[in-house]
């Protein structure tokens, strides 16, 4: 349990860094795939990734994915240090508004163990992933991306988790798996690249807080809808009113860190000459 723990803890970490480290990179004059910065960021990325992995194992799956949200403030926090952007008291309340309410929306829905895979759910995720690829050609900027990130994101995790759930198949021994597996096999990969694709063009084109906020809003958001709707996952009795105020914070700390980027500079640069 304690080194579950410590690996939850590195992993949070691990997700900060890099979401500062990635914002860096994505911005750098060579582009993205020249930067030192980015990879190390992309690195980071798949050590949270396996940190968190692990701590799921023995830690209760909502507790997880609400410490995995407070990734956010580690990067500010790692931004305002390097002085990339000042961390107002205003941005402070924002990213633990948005990190609190996602928090509360992810310990809504009660995860069951997961289904067999089946052709219904691999085909909605097909159409994912196609919507997610037809992002590309949109105009982009700092929420459309940032929740396009965190929509490849989802769909890759779901495939892993159906995969890794059926237990009547072994990953590793890949020639005998079924035309389903394969393909969600695929899912995984694609949606991780997607969404990659997605977060550095976002971090390209704003601010760190807003982008990862909306990455990982629709990544709390997407795979609930979905584990309820088609998972058959069900919600924990009289949550409604946890919904509202997980909504009304997530949305309400988003909002502000959206501010346009002219209006955050110019408080800036007021707060330099108060």
């Amino acid at each position: 349990m304690i080194l579950a723990v410590v690996m939850l803890v590195l992993g949070v970490l691990a997700y900060g860094i890099s979401g500062a480290r990635l914002h860096k990179g994505s911005q750098a004059a060579g582009g993205a795939l020249r930067s030192r910065s980015w990879w190390i960021g992309t690195a980071l990325q798949g050590a949270g990734f396996l940190f968190t992995l692990f701590a799921r194992r023995f830690l209760p799956l909502l507790i997880v994915q609400a410490c995995v949200t407070s990734a956010l403030a580690v990067t500010a926090v790692i931004q305002h240090v390097q002085g990339v952007r000042r961390l107002r008291a205003s941005d402070a309340l924002a990213i633990l508004a948005v990190v609190v309410g996602i928090a509360a929306l992810g310990m809504v829905t009660i995860t069951g163990p997961p289904p067999p895979i089946e052709a219904r759910d691999i085909n909605v995720l097909l159409g994912c992933a196609a919507a997610c690829a037809l992002g590309l050609l949109l105009p982009g900027g700092p929420v459309v991306n940032g929740l396009l990130a965190g929509f490849g994101f989802s769909f890759s995790a779901i495939c892993a988790r159906l995969l890794i759930g059926d237990h009547t198949h072994v990953v590793w021994r890949f020639w005998e798996l079924p035309l389903l597996n394969w393909v969600a096999g695929m899912l995984v990969i694609s949606g991780m690249a997607l969404g990659q694709v997605h977060l550095t063009k976002g971090l390209a084109r704003g601010h760190a807080a807003p982008v990862l906020g909306c990455n990982y809003g629709m990544a709390t958001a997407f795979p609930a809808a979905f584990g309820i709707g088609l998972l058959g996952e069900h919600t924990r009795p009289g949550s409604l009113p946890q919904v509202v105020v997980g909504l009304t914070l997530a949305l309400a700390g988003a909002l502000w860190l959206l501010r346009t980027e002219d209006e955050a500079g110019a408080l800036d640069g007021g707060d330099a000459h108060a």
